[in-house]
């Protein structure tokens, strides 16, 4: 996961299953990267999830390390551990599923609708986002489809998409993890 192995050194690695751990609590309580620094430093219930660390790492070090898993496609390798584990224990989808979706907002900056949003343009507005209007509210970023089995409330699965990408286009019934559908 880390590339600092150089002669000069670098910051020292944190604990990947600590990093790890925070990114799940930031899911389950739906927490920013600042938020869920401020929340673990307040929540005692937070650190004894986390096993009580000595050095809770700050916001950017969280954003970091899930750039690094996504980039390394370690990501991946943890959901299907995740899933292979809660299979193991016997929480299988056996009643239905239920699919959602949620919104994703990301910056959209100040620049205007139809001005490119390259890596060469000048603005601070995410670059990968789109906009997509839901009743009268319109929304910038993305998407996040889950599918949670009724029985547990457990997500199985998972899928990002821009904001303007239909709810329909989206079916996580199909079996991809050898999951019922």
């Amino acid at each position: 996961m880390y590339k600092n192995q150089t002669k000069r050194g670098g910051r020292p690695n944190m604990d990947e299953v600590l990093l790890i751990k925070l990114l799940v609590l930031q899911q389950w309580y739906g927490l920013s990267d600042p938020e869920l620094e401020r929340q673990v430093a307040d929540r005692i219930s937070f650190r004894k999830f986390l096993g009580f660390p000595e050095t809770i790492p700050d916001y950017s070090t969280v954003w970091y390390f899930r750039e690094r898993l996504l980039e390394t496609g370690k990501d991946q390798e943890i959901w299907r551990e995740l899933q292979k584990q809660l299979d193991s224990k016997g929480l299988k989808v056996k009643e239905g599923v239920i699919q959602d979706a949620t919104f994703i907002t990301a910056d959209p900056g100040h620049a205007p609708v139809d001005k490119p949003r390259g890596p060469e343009a000048k603005t601070r507005r995410n670059k990968d986002g789109t906009w997509t209007k839901k009743g009268n509210k319109s929304h910038f970023g993305y998407k996040l489809h889950t599918k949670s089995c009724r029985e547990y409330g457990l997500m199985r699965e998972l899928e990002t998409t821009t904001a303007s990408v239909h709810d329909s286009q989206i079916d996580l019934s199909q079996t991809r993890s050898g999951l019922p559908g």
